[in-house]
């Protein structure tokens, strides 16, 4: 008599672990949802023996298609938007921005002096806001719209026309324990797109 052992077929990545169920129900804000995360490998289509040639040709790929989505895309209505740093304001490349400055400043909680940069950017500013598609796939139609995950926004900072209107400096102090505490200071500077 011959025994017969049926597995069911499970969803690999490239680098040989199990990826996410399909039929898992997730919670994304207040809603409930069956996507699963993108995977940041499939995306740029790396593998094992991807080599470097290819994975430049690749991001520049992505680049050129950045490009197109940005000129597609404006808000609308004016928005402020914050970015927090240890250096000055990087107005060449593309950058992520937040909505939040407690959640720009977040990434720099250790450090003893931070700029922060708050920028109005106005409606006709050509930006990508990070909804939760840009995380999840959509195949199930059961995603949520909106910015559950992340308050951030994708924008080529070198099409904006940036003009410093403000300059503030504050002094915080943070507790480290019961004993002791430590001042970090902030550069806050405030930036218009003046663009017509």
């Amino acid at each position: 008599m011959q025994t017969e052992i049926l597995f069911s077929s499970e969803d690999f990545d490239i680098f040989g672990s199990m990826s996410e169920d399909r039929t898992k129900i997730n919670n994304l804000g207040s809603h409930k949802h069956r996507e699963i995360k993108k995977s940041k490998f499939r995306l740029l289509d790396i593998t094992k023996n991807t080599t470097n040639e290819q994975y430049i040709n690749r991001l520049q790929e992505i680049t050129k298609s950045l490009d197109k989505a940005i000129e597609k895309a404006e808000f609308g209505f004016d928005l402020n938007a914050f970015y927090a740093s240890t250096a000055q304001l990087n107005n060449k490349e593309y950058d992520i921005l937040s909505i939040n400055p407690k959640n720009a400043l977040e990434d720099l909680k250790d450090c003893d002096k931070i700029n922060l940069y708050n920028i109005k950017l106005n409606k006709k500013t050509k930006a990508i806001a990070l909804t939760n598609i840009v995380y999840f796939d959509n195949n199930n139609q059961t995603l949520p719209l909106g910015m559950n995950v992340s308050d951030k926004i994708l924008v080529d900072m070198s099409k904006l026309k940036l003009e410093l209107k403000k300059q503030k400096l504050f002094r915080i102090n943070q507790e480290i324990d019961e004993l002791n505490a430590k001042t970090k200071i902030i550069c806050v500077y405030e930036y218009e797109d003046i663009k017509d």
